[in-house]
């Protein structure tokens, strides 16, 4: 189980903004190893996202 199942939701909406900063910076940096591992874990927050009810992150 991901830590972000555990999450509050102020938490994870936090994580989620942090990580798809730091997936574009990396991305801007050529890093696309680091940016492919951000963005999987970007996945795993945005499916618990949607559990929770949030609105969709421009999907």
């Amino acid at each position: 189980m991901a830590w972000f199942n555990k999450a509050s939701d102020a938490d994870l909406v936090q994580s989620m903004e942090l990580t798809a900063a730091a997936a574009k910076e990396a991305r801007e940096n050529g890093d696309k190893q680091r940016e492919a591992a951000l963005h999987e874990d970007l996945n795993g927050m945005v499916t618990e996202s949607e559990k929770r009810g949030f609105p969709r992150w421009g999907r």
